[in-house]
C-alpha cells in the first residue's frame, strides 16, 4: 500500500493500521469463515468503510473554522482509521497537516500524491521518528485540524517540516538467503521455479527447451506433427458432410451386417433400449501421411442395468506401467517392437444376454419403435471388453503362451532361440522380442482368426509417441498432453513455468461444486 501510494516511508505507520484495521474485517477460514471482528462484536462489520489507502479524499471543513474566502474542502490523501474516532484521517495536500473528518468524499481510482525528487544537493535531512511534529502557524488556533490525540500519541508519525521530506533514493537490493522447495512439493518437478525463482519464463526456459524435433529423422517428425494436423470429427452430423467419412462409416455398418452384430426388431414391453454414437479416428502411416479413416460404433453401455442386460465385466488390460517396462527392455536388449491393431476386436465376444440398442444413425428404420437387439458384443458394452479379452486369452494360451500373474495382459512365450512378449489393451497388440520368424507366426495365427491390421514398428500407443534410433528409444505425449489441454479449454491459455501456483495449498470449503462434472472425470 505504501509503495502504491508512492507515501513517504515516515507514514508506515498508517499503513500498518490500515492493514489491521482490514484484516480484523475480513473472513478466514481458521474462524469458520468469519471475521475476527464478527467474533469478539457478535456483528458483521461495515464493509462500506472500507477505501483505498492513498485515495484522493475531499474532506470538509467546519463552518466554525473557515471564513468566506476559505475552501469548504480539503484536498487530502487518504491515511486510514483512527480508533475511538468515526471519521477518516487524511493528509491535506496543500499545508501537509494530518487531520480527521467524517464528511469525505473518495476517489477511490486516483492516488494523488507526488513524491519530491531527491537530488545530492537537497536539503532535506531525515530525522527519527522520535523529533516533535511541528504544527504549521495556520493550523495552531484550528484544534480541529489536528486533534491533540494525533499529537500525543507516540505510535504516530513524527514530521519535523510543514512540508513533507522527499523519498531517499536507496539502491535495489536482492536476498541472499537459499530458498527451498516446500516439503509439500518434494514429488513434484519445480526445477524451471526453483532455477529461476519467479513463475514466468525467463530466456533459459523458453517453449523450445521443453520440445525440440531437431534430432528426430525427417520421416519421424512428419509422424509426430501429423498426429495434431488432421481433425477428427467430433459427432455425426459433423462427419457426415464429408464423403471420406461417410464411407467410412458405410463399411462399418456393412461389416457390422455381415457378421451378424444385430438383428433389427420391434422394442419389446417395459424395455428401455440403451443408446450409441459414433467415435471417428484417423490413422496415419509411418512418414505422416494418413493411412485410414476409422469410424466406430459404440454403444452406451452406462446405460445398462446390472443383473438385466449384463453380469461379469471385469476385463484386464495392460497396465502402463508395464509398457513402459517392456519398451526400456526392448532399448536395452535391442528387441523389435511392432503393433498390431484387430479389426472390430469386439465383434467376436457372443452376448450371452438380451441387449436391445436404439438403431444407429446412418441405418434405415422401417418402423419407428423398432431397435437392434444384439448377439455380438460392441464396443462401449460393460461385458464387451471380457468377452474379447476370454477369446484372445484363449487362443494365446492354445500356441503355448503363458499369461503372466502380475499382469494379466502380459503374455510371454520362451523358445530355445527366441523369447516373444504380447501386450493386450483391447485391441491394440505391441509384439516385442528379438525373433522376426516368431512375429510373423503369431501375426499369421491372429490374422487367421481375427483379421488384424499389421501396424510395423511401434510410433504411437495410448497416446505414447515412440521414437527409434540405433542406441535408445525416445518417448513423448506431446499430442496427449495437447488434447488435455484442449479438453479442459485451455488450449490458447498464457505459457508459465508450472502449471500450479507453489504457494496454495488446497482445502475444503463451501463453493458451488464444479459444473463441468464429466469433463473434471475425465481429466482426473
Amino acid at each position: 500500500m505504501l509503495f502504491q501510494s508512492k507515501l513517504p516511508k515516515t507514514y508506515w505507520s498508517y499503513v500498518v493500521l490500515h492493514a489491521v484495521f482490514l484484516i480484523n474485517r475480513v473472513t478466514t477460514p481458521l474462524l469458520h469463515n468469519k471475521s475476527p471482528f464478527q467474533m469478539i462484536y457478535d456483528d458483521i462489520p461495515d464493509l462500506n468503510a472500507f477505501k483505498v489507502f492513498g485515495s484522493l479524499s475531499f474532506g470538509s471543513t467546519l463552518q466554525a473554522h473557515r471564513t468566506k474566502l476559505h475552501s469548504e474542502v480539503r484536498k487530502s490523501v487518504f491515511l486510514g482509521y483512527k480508533s475511538g474516532y468515526k471519521g477518516y484521517v487524511l493528509l491535506d495536500l496543500y499545508d501537509h497537516t494530518i487531520f480527521i473528518s467524517r464528511n469525505v468524499t473518495f476517489h477511490e481510482h486516483i492516488l494523488p500524491y507526488t513524491p519530491v525528487t531527491c537530488s545530492p544537493t537537497s536539503p532535506w535531512t531525515y530525522f527519527p521518528s522520535s523529533f516533535t511534529f511541528v504544527i504549521p502557524p495556520s493550523a495552531i488556533d484550528d484544534p480541529s485540524v489536528i486533534p491533540s490525540s494525533i499529537i500525543d500519541d507516540p505510535f504516530e508519525p513524527r514530521i519535523l517540516f510543514s512540508n513533507p521530506p522527499p523519498p531517499p533514493i536507496l539502491p535495489v537490493r536482492s536476498s541472499s538467503r537459499l530458498k527451498h522447495t516446500p516439503t509439500y512439493l518434494k514429488d513434484f518437478v519445480c526445477s524451471t521455479t526453483a532455477n529461476n525463482n519467479t513463475n514466468t519464463l525467463s530466456s533459459n526456459y523458453s517453449i523450445s527447451n521443453y520440445l525440440s524435433y531437431a534430432n528426430l529423422s525427417h520421416s519421424h517428425s512428419t509422424f509426430a506433427l501429423s498426429l495434431l494436423h488432421h481433425v477428427e470429427p467430433k459427432s455425426y452430423v459433423e462427419a457426415s458432410k464429408l464423403g471420406s467419412w461417410r464411407e467410412v462409416m458405410q463399411n462399418e455398418l456393412t461389416a457390422l451386417e455381415k457378421t451378424g452384430t444385430w438383428e433389427i426388431v420391434d422394442l419389446p414391453n417395459k424395455i428401455k433400449p440403451i443408446g450409441c454414437r459414433w467415435i471417428y479416428k484417423i490413422k496415419h502411416h509411418v512418414d505422416g501421411s494418413v493411412e485410414r479413416y476409422k469410424a466406430r460404433l459404440v454403444a452406451k453401455g452406462y446405460t445398462q442395468i446390472e443383473g438385466l442386460d449384463y453380469f461379469d465385466t471385469y476385463s484386464a488390460v495392460v497396465k502402463f506401467t508395464t509398457v513402459r517396462v517392456v519398451i526400456a527392455l526392448a532399448s536395452i536388449n535391442n528387441w523389435h517392437l511392432h503393433q498390431l491393431d484387430v479389426n472390430n476386436a469386439f465383434l467376436h465376444g457372443e452376448l450371452q444376454e438380451d441387449v436391445y440398442m436404439i438403431i444407429p444413425l446412418g441405418v434405415p428404420q422401417a418402423h419407428p419403435n423398432q431397435v437392434c437387439k444384439l448377439h455380438k458384443s460392441l464396443y462401449g458394452l460393460y461385458q464387451a471388453s471380457r468377452k474379447w479379452y476370454e477369446k484372445h486369452n484363449s487362443i494365446l494360451l492354445q500356441n503355448n503362451y503363458t499369461q503372466a500373474s502380475s499382469d494379466h495382459s502380459l503374455f510371454t512365450k520362451q523358445t530355445a532361440t527366441s523369447f516373444i512378449i504380447i501386450l493386450l489393451y483391447i485391441d491394440d497388440v505391441i509384439l516385442a522380442g528379438h525373433s522376426i520368424t516368431e512375429f510373423t507366426t503369431i501375426k499369421s495365427i491372429l490374422h487367421d482368426i481375427f483379421k488384424i491390421k499389421d501396424l510395423g514398428q511401434l510410433k504411437y500407443f495410448l497416446g505414447l509417441e515412440v521414437a527409434h534410433s540405433s542406441k535408445v528409444i525416445s518417448l513423448c505425449q506431446r499430442k496427449y498432453c495437447i488434447d488435455l489441454i484442449d479438453d479442459s479449454g485451455l488450449l490458447g491459455d498464457k505459457l508459465v513455468s508450472t502449471p500450479s501456483d507453489l504457494t496454495v495449498k488446497l482445502h475444503h470449503d463451501s463453493s458451488s461444486p464444479y459444473l463441468d462434472i464429466p469433463s473434471y472425470r475425465r481429466l482426473i
